[in-house]
């Protein structure tokens, strides 16, 4: 029965990191220029899209495995570093060779690019990012993707007092009362 409830777990979280990963798949596919295909994908690989992405799984990941361990301690379910280790390395294994495997996320991310920009435009990019400030730009993108999620989780926590403090004055003035205060 524990194993059940924690082979349950695993399967949401690690298909809660494919919805975030992956997206929505697109419905409507259109012909497009092979040669404006392989542009795309030699942009994608200067942008490091790839790492990118890895960054965001292990980022997730490491946002999910606290939620599960805690829930397993609740059902006094112990389970250990290494199923976590396995879990991660698995999910991150099977994550990077999606994303570049038939159908994987490089697949649906070149229709964007197609749809948004043209064939010269492209190759515009891939020229700057040839250059020495596109290559500092590219290196850079990882590091400062990885440091940007730590501002957003800090900037967060820092807005969500506020924000409730201001929803709850908003519908207080139009007569809704959310956290009653006991009498006194």
């Amino acid at each position: 029965m524990k194993a059940n409830r924690t082979a349950s777990c695993t399967i949401w979280g690690i298909m809660i990191i494919f919805f975030l990963v992956a997206g929505p798949a697109k419905a409507e596919v259109k012909p497009m220029d092979p040669a404006k295909i392989q542009d795309i994908k030699k942009l994608l690989d200067l942008i490091r899209l790839e790492e990118v992405v890895m960054l965001g799984a292990e980022s997730a990941l490491e946002r999910l495995f606290p939620i599960l361990k805690k829930a397993t301690a609740q059902n006094n379910q112990a389970v250990s570093e290494t199923v976590f280790a396995i879990l991660k390395g698995t999910t991150l294994s099977l994550v990077k060779r999606q994303i570049s495997g038939k159908g994987g996320l490089m697949d649906r991310v070149v229709p964007l690019y197609d749809k948004h920009y043209t064939q010269d435009e492209i190759q515009s990019l891939i020229r700057f990012y040839e250059t020495p400030l596109g290559k500092k730009v590219s290196a850079l993108r990882p590091q400062i993707a990885k440091e940007g999620m730590v501002v957003a989780e800090e900037w967060i926590k820092f807005l969500e007092p506020l924000l409730v403090q201001a929803l709850a004055r908003s519908l207080e003035k139009e007569g809704y009362v959310i956290v009653k205060t006991p009498a006194k």
